[in-house]
Order: C-alpha cells, then sequence, then structure tokens
C-alpha cells in the first residue's frame, strides 16, 4: 500500500471509495486515523491523558470501554446496551467523538509489523486482517490507548 500523510490525499483506495464515487470517502489508513485520534499529543488518550490503571478515571470521560459498560449490565441493562450513543462523551480537540472505546474502528491498512522507528508508515502492501483501531465497549482500557493495534480478518 502506498504511504500518506495524515493532510494528505488516499493514494490507494478501498472497496468504500469505489461505492462512494465520485465523492471517493474511505477509511482512515493507520496513520490518519491515529493522527485524527490524537492531535498532536503524545499521551495515550486524546484528552492528553496517561493510563494508570485497568479503571481509569480519566478514560471514562472520553471512552465507552469494559469498566464503565459493565456497570450497565449490573444495573440489569442486555449486553447490547454496551455500545453509547456517538456523542455520548466527550470529543478530543479536533471535535471528533468515540475515538477511544465504544467500538473498534476499521482502517484502510493491512495489519503487520512497522519498523522500529516509524512516522507516517505506510503499512504492508497486503495481508489477511485489516487494522482495527481505537478499542471498545467490551474491551479493558489498555486496548483504547491512541496507539493500541488491533485485527480483524
Amino acid at each position: 500500500m502506498a504511504g500518506n500523510n495524515a493532510g494528505g490525499s488516499l493514494l490507494v483506495h478501498g472497496c468504500v471509495a469505489e461505492k462512494t464515487a465520485p465523492a471517493n470517502f474511505d477509511l482512515p489508513t493507520e496513520s490518519q486515523w491515529e493522527y485524527a485520534c490524537r492531535r498532536e499529543r503524545p499521551r495515550p488518550l486524546n484528552s492528553g491523558h496517561n493510563l494508570t490503571s485497568v479503571i481509569v478515571t480519566a478514560l471514562d470521560t472520553v471512552a465507552r470501554y469494559w469498566s464503565n459498560s459493565r456497570l450497565l449490565l449490573r444495573q440489569g441493562c442486555a449486553p447490547s446496551a454496551g455500545t453509547a450513543i456517538v456523542g455520548s462523551y466527550l470529543p478530543n480537540a479536533w471535535g471528533l467523538y468515540d475515538m477511544h472505546g465504544n467500538v473498534w474502528e476499521w482502517c484502510l491498512d493491512w495489519y503487520g509489523a512497522y519498523p522500529d522507528t516509524a512516522t507516517d508508515p505506510a503499512g504492508v502492501t497486503s495481508g489477511a486482517f485489516r487494522v482495527l483501531r481505537g478499542g471498545s465497549w467490551s474491551y479493558g482500557a489498555a486496548f483504547c490507548r491512541s496507539a493500541y493495534r488491533y485485527f480483524y480478518g
């Protein structure tokens, strides 16, 4: 896959772009997603806070994740009540909601190893799994970190 910077245009389009022509909307690359999530903040959360334990008060303000979604289950809600309505938590500095937790976010890139020192990595050209970012309501706080990478095939 060809690389591109966070502010640049996609050089490789996925099936979303094909279905939305001529507008060519598409999934973000992994680099674009992380840049949009962090907004140039070096911390694990887009709020600028660190993760210091499994239950993180700082994460509770920006994300639905395992700890605060389980509270709903203990109150008798169905397991499907684990997700939150978009915008239920604070946005990041660019006004983007749900960059941490709630539901995994698909990226255009294939899952693969990065070089040790990579800025705006291009990702591998093919693979069996797509990259997922952001964490989910049914996963712990560590999975919601800005830099955490997951995959699904």
